[in-house]
């Protein structure tokens, strides 16, 4: 009975296993309950049927069809195929990666392209794909596994699977695996190297006083306006240079005939703040000066518009990149570029293509994030803004603090005041107000709580003088909500406010937006409605598309239509089209400029059509050439122009005839000295040494043994390695690297420190003539210890007993000679301290004598 029992059972579970379609989760907990099956059976079944079943097989894989592995491991698991991200790095022999904290950080391919995957935040940085999901991965153990299309989105060109054969073939998009290893050798040959160098790094030092840069504008302009002809010039001269330890930038007008605009810049201050404080001459004549200082984030928030705002060198043109394609281009404007382009969006990555007027370029990361204010423990963020009203000595202030108390919670203050017209009467208008802001995850989801006050303080002037601001916001795979709720003073136009918003990104290229939005305003008016914005962009090799619709509060559609070309050679072209609902402002731009100088020349084109300004063309051209001769026209068809021809040059206070392409350059003042201590410092008893051949940006000189050598125009914000090439004899750098930045102010001071290098030369003498002294030279070996007791140099007397050992740096060393033919022959053993004399040089001698089987120092001089 028992083992008809026991056949039954197998049979059922038999069964079960091979038609589980056949069974409801109900009917297989029943069987559990009666022991029909066993728990791991159960186990099993239940997963299958709730397609949780993980099912591992072997594929045999191809990479770049070279094959590679017949076991490479493939996982299905909740009806998706998974990859193991280990598996792969050691197939290919990868290991340039780090994983702490649950962030994977890697540098792939030839360029060494940095890729992060954040698995707190399920965000990409550096690759096309921006965002990930919870279940495209998984752990198991310290195992990672990614989802197919997950893994081939960052690492393949194309993925092919083939589930019948148990096949799999990758295209990556990086190196391939034998390169890969390649650069894993070369990079950790760079590293042992770089360990037993000592780095010299060298930037601008801040000074009182330094003369510095002087700027030439001069400009003529024809002008024709509604069949009026008319001429014009203008010119001016702008200064730059260090002053009170910061950078001061002046501008004079030569029409006016007095200084208009003054800038006092302080770069680089703790917590990547800078300073400005500045005065600019208004048109009533009056000084308005500010004061600035704030962190240098490359861009800020103006409402709900992102705008990119950076220092650039004097005479730049600057392009805005995105997702590869030029979106916007500009030029400097007192040294500084403003983006306000429809294009800028939170949580994107923006690059800024920096042309100076040297034909340099300079490239710069943006990454916009609304991120409350949010600071790391124990760091700052200030915003100190006073300037004077445009008629009197009045001052407005902005000003604001933030301090990280913790990871996740950071409070804030501020103070405002500013002077406006209210009841024709000029009324100082003073709030102060504080802020709360607390981040953290949950379940690795991102959430976001603010909370603000604000107090007015205007005697009595408005009915209710205090605010409350509260946001909360969640972020949740491809979703983000977020609601907000204000309640204001009668200063602002809205009494109560409510908005509830709901963001969707279903991929890295779409982003949907829709907001529901309640609005009380103090004149007793109501505004209920939603707001719905649509942004598409989408990169076809050397072509973006970007598509945006926005509907507003009233119910008006925007629709908007860019095309950004930048496939032909260093040319690119945007065409811009833009139309509301109405209809008639519909407005198209195409613009062609060339990305990268060309025979010194630089160049734009422009035609755009406005429905809104009665139908008119219009046809503007910008041309640069060497740096010294400046073509501006601007045309529409109704004949009406406006053509400037200028000269805009720069020249070196210090040394006129040299000439310089940028005022955004530094002076490099170079000092090769003998270091005779090996302290890496000028001594007062250290001197010049010359005939060090330095090379810097392509310019080589020769210093001098009695003044420093100085290189002009050297470009700012590029960072120049020196490669010192020391043409005496017995003297070098020793393992030393060196590189300068030029970031402004003052001179760059760069002191080379040479070394010399140590001789120990030395003759062994026999006094025993019975002795055969070609026997006992051939069994006699010199070895130099350093004072860590490593051996640094071996060598053989020849067969009259001299020896010569060089290319030691100086120090203390400890000599060794013995003989490796003769155990008799007792060997010696000395200490040298190899330094640096005027009067022997830096060659250190021994004689030496054999007698009575022994080694000793008979004279050293």
């Amino acid at each position: 009975m028992l083992k008809k029992l026991f056949l039954f059972s197998f049979f059922i579970t038999y069964s079960l296993l091979f038609s589980v379609d056949n069974i409801t989760l109900e009917q297989l907990e029943t069987l559990k309950d009666r022991g029909a099956i066993s728990l791991e059976d159960y186990e099993f079944l239940k997963d299958e049927l709730e397609g949780r079943l993980e099912e591992k097989h072997t594929f045999s894989l191809f990479i770049n069809k070279n094959q590679i592995s017949n076991s490479f491991p493939i996982v299905y698991k909740n009806d998706k195929t998974f990859i193991s991200l280990q598996e792969y790095f050691e197939n290919i022999h990868f290991k340039n990666y780090a994983f702490t904290n649950n962030i994977l950080d890697m540098s792939l391919g030839e360029e060494l392209a940095n890729i992060m995957l954040n698995f707190n935040t399920l965000k990409i940085t550096g690759s096309e794909r921006t965002h990930f999901a919870e279940n495209d991965f998984y752990f198991d153990g310290e195992e990672l596994f990614l989802d197919s299309t997950l893994f081939s989105d960052i690492f393949l060109n194309a993925i092919d699977i083939d589930y019948g054969k148990t096949r799999i073939s990758l295209s990556t998009k990086y190196t391939i695996p034998n390169e890969i290893k390649r650069l894993m050798r070369v990079q950790e040959g760079k590293i042992n190297e770089n360990r037993n160098l000592t780095n010299f790094y060298y930037t601008n030092s801040r000074e009182f006083f330094n003369l510095g840069y002087m700027r030439f504008n001069l400009e003529k302009t024809f002008l024709k306006s509604e069949g009026v002809k008319n001429e014009a010039w203008d010119g001016n001269l702008e200064y730059q240079g260090a002053f009170l330890y910061g950078e001061l930038t002046t501008k004079y007008n030569l029409k006016e005939g007095s200084l208009t605009q003054a800038n006092l810049y302080y770069p680089n201050l703790p917590y990547n703040h800078y300073l400005e404080i500045y005065g600019i001459k208004n048109s009533y004549g009056h000084w308005k000066k500010s004061l600035l200082l704030q962190k240098d984030k490359g861009y800020y928030e103006d409402g709900k518009q992102f705008v990119i705002r950076e220092n650039v060198p004097i005479g730049s043109r600057v392009e805005l990149v995105y997702l590869g394609a030029t979106i916007d281009i500009a030029y400097e404007e007192n040294g500084v570029i403003e983006f306000r382009n429809p294009e800028l969006k939170d949580d994107r990555e923006y690059l800024l293509r920096i042309h100076t007027k040297d034909g340099k370029i300079i490239t710069q990361i943006i990454k916009t994030n609304d991120d409350f204010n949010q600071q790391n423990p124990g760091e700052f963020q200030y915003r100190f803004f006073g300037t004077e009203t445009d008629l009197d000595n009045k001052n407005n202030y902005d000003t604001s603090i933030y301090y990280g108390v913790t990871d996740h919670f950071t409070v804030g203050a501020n103070y405002f005041k500013t002077y406006e017209e209210i009841n024709n009467q000029n009324t100082a208008i003073e709030k102060t107000g504080g802020e709360l802001i607390y981040s953290n995850l949950f379940r690795s989801q991102a959430y976001s709580f603010v909370l603000k006050g604000e107090q007015l303080f205007s005697d009595e002037k408005f009915e209710r003088e205090h605010s409350f601001e509260g946001l909360a916001q969640m972020k949740f795979q491809k979703f983000k909500v977020r609601y907000e709720e204000g309640h204001f003073s009668d200063y602002y136009d809205e009494k109560n406010s409510r908005r509830v918003t709901l963001e969707y990104n279903p991929s890295s290229y779409l982003n949907l937006d829709y907001s529901y939005v309640w609005i009380d305003e103090w004149d007793g008016s109501k505004s209920t409605g939603n707001e719905i914005s649509a942004d598409l962009a989408k990169s076809f090799n050397a072509l973006l598309t970007t598509f945006q619709f926005e509907r507003d509060l009233d119910d008006v559609n925007h629709y908007s239509l860019n095309f950004y070309y930048t496939g032909y050679r260093d040319y690119s072209v945007k065409w811009s089209n833009s139309i509301t609902e109405k209809g008639n402002d519909f407005e198209s731009t195409i613009s062609i400029f060339n990305r990268a100088r060309q025979n010194g020349l630089d160049y734009s084109f422009e035609v755009s059509y406005s429905e809104e300004d009665k139908e008119k063309f219009t046809f503007r051209v910008n041309l640069d050439y060497d740096n010294w001769f400046r073509f501006d026209m601007n045309s529409k068809d109704n004949g009406d122009y406006d053509i400037s021809v200028g000269l805009d040059r720069v020249v070196d206070l210090k040394n006129i005839t040299q000439p310089l392409d940028n005022m955004d350059t530094s002076r490099v003042k170079v000092i090769t000295f003998l270091d005779l201590n090996d302290n890496d410092k000028l001594n007062k008893n250290e001197h010049y040494i010359g005939d060090v051949e330095v090379e810097i940006d392509g310019v080589k000189k020769v210093t001098s043994y009695s003044e420093p050598t100085y290189f002009f125009g050297v470009s700012n914000n590029i960072l120049y390695n020196l490669n010192p090439i020391v043409r005496r004899p017995s003297y070098d750098i020793v393992n030393s690297k060196f590189s300068l930045k030029g970031k402004g102010g003052g001179d760059i001071e760069v002191l080379i420190p040479i070394k010399p290098l140590f001789s120990i030369t030395g003759s062994l003498s026999i006094a025993d003539s019975s002795l055969n002294s070609a026997d006992i030279y051939e069994g006699v070996v010199v070895k130099v210890f350093d004072s860590k007791n490593k051996l640094v140099s071996t060598m053989l007397p020849d067969f009259t007993g001299y020896f010569d050992i060089s290319g030691l740096v100086g120090g203390i060393y400890k000599l060794e000679i013995s003989s490796f033919k003769n155990d008799s022959i007792q060997s010696l053993n000395t200490e040298i301290d190899l330094s640096y004399s005027n009067i022997k040089g830096n060659v250190f001698e021994l004689n030496l004598n054999l007698i009575n089987n022994r080694i000793e120092i008979i004279e050293s001089l």
